[in-house]
């Protein structure tokens, strides 16, 4: 024992591999056992499903051989003309495995019970039929039960006759024959087995001369490697086959080899770590001490390094001890005062130590080892900072605290920042409250939704009322036709195709009514695989507005009837003006010709006026129609080159330029957004106005140029004509504001009017500059891609 011992303590190594040889040499033992087990149990699984199915194809085979022996009987005692049908009736409605009977004289069927859709085999004569005679013959030479099939039954379907060959003074006479469905045959005997996935079950037909073998359950057998077992039934030449799909003999112990195997390494490795205990416990205490002089220099340099102060509360002594770091965060210096409970609760903010100590004394007097609390702590210098302790408690054997060791950090900066969150938060809830917004949350994924009481009261409801809340919520009280646009809106955004959800929509009031409400929001977080996640948005009341906007579009529709009208009426109006005017010049003209010998030289000049008249009253009424039509639709801005539109102005001009010999420079002008044909009006009025406002013999010098001014165009148009007073700047705008007398210079004092409301229209504006050199109109004009 004491070789053995010291052996034991010595090699560890070696006495834990004899250990280990040891056990899994027991362990294969056992295994080998357990193996053999399961090939047993196996075998006798195979074999009781073979008996399982051979049992069964027996019942069969008696019931069917009770029930052909009646039918014998009957034939033998020539009563079954008599009683053939009462009993294939008792037959066929108690044994409910048998769907026929028949009789039969010689080969031919001359009776079947039911007959009843089994009319057509009456007559039959299954001798000459050469599919089938020779199953037939067979059971003649037998002179026994046999059982025909499966086959297809000239009447329908698939079954198994079981023959019974009769004879008289030795002589075959016919048959007595039982018909079973082969589903029902199936179903009787196979129940249970095919579905099973352990086992593989087949029914075999053989040939007359046993040499062909035809499977009728058309098994797979090509992959099995377990145990199998054949039977032969010499009533119907079948052989049953079962075998075991696989074997799990070995497999199903593999997971106990294993475990045996750890099993043995795990006791090995006990008895070799019970013999290295000492030389263990022995290293283990030169480590430790190494530790204890590392641990206790980290700890001295931990205390100088951190920003927390370290202390260890003696409560029995009511002494603390605390790090270097209390004299460098908090300036005080360490002496026996500072060491004192007394000092510490003195420099707690009067406001914070009434719930410092209450919670210090509920945890003391707890069962809890931690202690944790934030409060404001006065500096040496006298500034206030916000710190937290937080504590380890070490309890007695009775559960006292009798110490407590943990530190001190100080917390300004984040409870300063949590402060202005929280005034962040409230300004933020004001605002919202003061728009009477309503707010919603929403986790797109789970269907979950927080709204605030804004929300329900907007359309009626507490937030009590509308309980349980969620996204389907706000789906059911939303129009159904407005719902529609709001989740294709909301697709889009889901789909990152818009950054913001904007739409409007109505929501049924809980009086019944429908309130119109702009929702906006924002996807503001995503799942890892790019779904949105949480939305975040708002609910506000427009109903009020849209009302007004209904108001203003139902005033613009009858101010455009209005307008409509108008155009129509000075339309018929400068008709049925111009016409009395044509008369009136036509006669006078008439009136001229015919009577010019006759009138004086003031008769013929008082006709001259009446006829320059009526010729200025028609270009009169052609301006004030051409002026009532302008009007202005966006759908018609488009790209206008100025440069080439200008040049068309001045060739419908060249006559009267040639004939003043005027002169006009153009500068490089841009491209601008708006309708060409009033555009054009302006440029012809303004052209033409340089031309006309000239003093006698003077040479007409026209510029046009332009300069940018913030997204438009200031274009202006220059000459050298005889300019305009400022009190009349505004005054030329008007409609029919003349400056001179018409003898003077012709026009009607529409066109300057016309000018002005062609540019407004386009969002522009008109002015003028002159002097005694002339004049200048400046009009702006949208730069066209601003």
């Amino acid at each position: 024992m004491k070789k053995l011992k010291k052996l034991f303590y010595k090699s560890p190594i070696t006495f834990g591999c004899v250990i280990f040889f040891l056990s899994l040499g027991v362990g294969f033992y056992i295994s080998l056992k357990d193996y053999q087990l399961n090939l047993i149990e196996e075998n006798n699984r195979v074999q009781q499903a073979e008996e399982l199915i051979e049992n069964r194809i027996q019942e069969v085979i008696y019931t069917a051989k009770s029930s052909v022996n009646i039918l014998a009987y009957l034939v033998q005692t020539n009563k079954v003309e008599h009683n053939f049908v009462e009993i294939g009736k008792s037959i066929i409605d108690n044994i409910e495995i048998i769907d026929q009977i028949q009789y039969l004289d010689s080969g031919v069927i001359v009776a079947t019970y039911p007959l009843v859709g089994n009319e057509m085999i009456i007559g039959y004569d299954i001798l000459a039929d050469t599919a089938i005679t020779k199953e037939a013959t067979l059971a003649i030479e037998k002179k026994q039960l046999f059982f025909a099939g499966p086959i297809n039954l000239k009447q329908g379907g698939k079954g198994i006759l079981a023959r019974q060959p009769l004879f008289r003074d030795n002589i075959f006479t016919g048959f007595a024959v039982v018909i079973i469905d082969w589903k029902k045959f199936l179903d009787k005997v196979f129940s249970g087995l095919q579905n099973d996935p352990d086992l593989i079950v087949d029914l075999f037909k053989l040939g007359p001369n046993d040499s062909v073998k035809t499977s009728l359950l058309s098994s797979d057998f090509s992959r099995a490697d377990g145990f199998s077992k054949e039977i032969k039934i010499p009533e119907g030449n079948w052989i049953i086959k079962v075998q075991l799909n696989s074997s799990q003999a070995l497999s199903s112990i593999g997971h106990l080899i294993v475990l045996r195997v750890v099993l043995a390494l795990l006791f090995a490795y006990l008895i070799y770590n019970l013999a290295i205990q000492p030389q263990k416990l022995a290293k283990k205490v030169r480590e430790t001490t190494r530790q204890l002089r590392l641990s206790n220099k980290r700890f001295k340099l931990a205390t100088q390094a951190t920003s927390e102060i370290i202390w260890d509360w003696d409560l029995e002594k009511g002494h603390t001890f605390r790090s270097e770091n209390f004299d460098k965060l908090l300036g005080y210096s360490s002496n026996e005062d500072v060491s004192k409970d007394e000092f510490w609760k003195s420099k707690i903010h009067p406001e914070d130590i009434d719930n410092v100590e209450k919670n210090l004394k509920e945890t003391l007097m707890g069962t809890g080892d931690n202690w944790s609390q934030e409060f404001r702590f006065k500096k040496a210098d006298g500034e206030l900072i916000y710190v937290i302790d937080n504590g380890l408690i070490v309890r007695n054997r009775q559960g006292e605290a009798v110490r407590i060791i943990g530190s001190t950090q100080n917390i300004t900066k984040r409870k300063e920042a949590e402060i202005n969150l929280a005034n962040q938060r409230q300004r933020l809830s004001n605002v919202i409250e003061g728009t009477h917004a309503g707010t919603w949350e929403w986790n797109i994924q789970t269907g979950e939704a927080i709204y605030n009481e804004t929300w329900a009261n907007i359309i009626g409801y507490t937030l009590k009322e509308l309980e349980p809340i969620n996204f389907q919520t706000w789906v059911k009280l939303c129009h159904p036709v407005d719902i529609i646009e709001s989740e294709k809106l909301l697709e889009e955004c889901f789909a990152r195709k818009i950054e913001n959800y904007d739409s409007e929509f109505r929501m049924k009031h809980k009086s019944g009514k429908w309130v119109w409400i702009v929702s906006r929001g924002k996807v503001f977080s995503w799942t890892l695989d790019g779904k949105p996640l949480m939305m975040f948005g708002t609910h506000v009341d427009i109903t009020e507005k849209k009302w007004r906007e209904e108001e203003v579009k139902s005033a613009n529709l009858q101010l455009q009837s209005v307008n409509e009208e108008l155009k129509s009426f000075a339309s018929m109006a400068s008709h049925d003006m111009k016409e009395p005017l044509r008369m009136i010049s036509s006669f006078l003209q008439l009136l001229e010709k015919k009577y010019t010998p006759v009138l004086d030289e003031k008769g013929l000049q008082y006709i001259y006026f009446a006829v320059d008249g009526a010729k200025r009253l028609t270009v009169l009424i052609d301006d004030m129609l051409e002026y009532s039509r302008i009007g202005f639709d966006e759908s018609m801005l488009d790209r206008i080159n100025l440069n080439a539109l200008v040049k068309e102005v001045i060739t419908l001009n060249k006559d009267l330029m040639e004939e003043k010999n005027a002169q006009i420079n153009v500068g490089d002008l841009p491209e601008i957004l708006g309708i060409i044909t009033p555009i054009k009006s302006v440029f012809i009025n303004l052209i033409s106005n340089a031309l006309k406002y000239q003093e006698k013999e003077n040479t007409p010098i026209i510029s046009i140029y332009s300069k940018s001014v913030e997204g438009f165009c200031q274009i202006t148009v220059q000459d050298n004509g005889i300019g305009i007073d400022e009190e009349y700047f505004d005054k030329v705008f008007n409609v029919f504001s003349r400056l001179h007398i018409k003898n003077e210079y012709s026009g009607t004092g529409i066109g300057l009017a016309v000018c002005k409301k062609i540019v407004n229209q386009h969002g522009g504006k008109i002015w003028v500059d002159s002097s005694e050199q002339g004049t200048k109109f400046h009009f702006t004009l949208k730069l066209y891609g601003n």
